[in-house]
C-alpha cells in the first residue's frame, strides 16, 4: 500500500497542487487563530492550559476536510492525492519545529498527515452490492 502512495503515476498535478494550497491555507487559519488565542489576555489562560490538545484536534479535523476534499475531486486514486497534498500542512509545521526545537509541531506535522489520509479513505467510492435473490 505505501509504495503505490509514493508513486507519481496517476496524479493529477492540479488537483494535487490545490491540496497542497488548501492544506497550507487550513494550517495558517488554526495557527494563527491558536496564536491570537495564546496573545489575548481573555483566553491567555484557558490556552495555556488546553491549547496543544486543542490545536492537535482542530488540526486533525482539518486536515481531514482537506484530505476529503482532495479525495473527492481527485478521480482515480483518491488517498495517493490526498496523502500527498498532505505537504502543505507538513512543510510549514517542519519548518517550525526544527527552527523552535518544538516537539509539539513534529507531532502536529504527524497529525496532518494521518488527518489527510483519513480524509482520502472517507473520499473512496462506496461499492454498491446487488445481493442475488433467491426467488425461483
Amino acid at each position: 500500500m505505501f509504495s503505490d502512495l509514493f508513486n507519481f503515476e496517476g496524479i493529477n498535478w492540479w488537483t494535487l497542487l490545490g491540496g497542497i494550497g488548501l492544506n497550507f491555507i487550513v494550517t495558517m487559519i488554526f495557527s494563527i487563530g491558536g496564536a491570537y488565542l495564546a496573545q489575548n489576555e481573555g483566553t491567555a489562560e484557558f490556552y495555556k492550559n488546553f491549547g496543544s490538545a486543542l490545536m492537535i484536534l482542530l488540526i486533525f479535523a482539518g486536515c481531514i476536510l482537506a484530505g476529503y476534499v482532495t479525495g473527492k475531486i481527485a478521480d482515480n486514486v483518491p488517498v495517493k492525492h490526498a496523502f500527498i497534498s498532505s505537504l502543505g500542512a507538513v512543510v510549514p509545521f517542519l519548518f517550525l519545529a526544527i527552527t523552535t526545537f518544538n516537539p509539539i509541531a513534529f507531532m502536529m506535522a504527524a497529525v496532518a498527515v494521518a488527518g489527510n489520509l483519513n480524509g482520502g479513505r472517507l473520499a473512496i467510492p462506496r461499492r454498491r452490492h446487488t445481493f442475488p435473490s433467491n426467488r425461483e
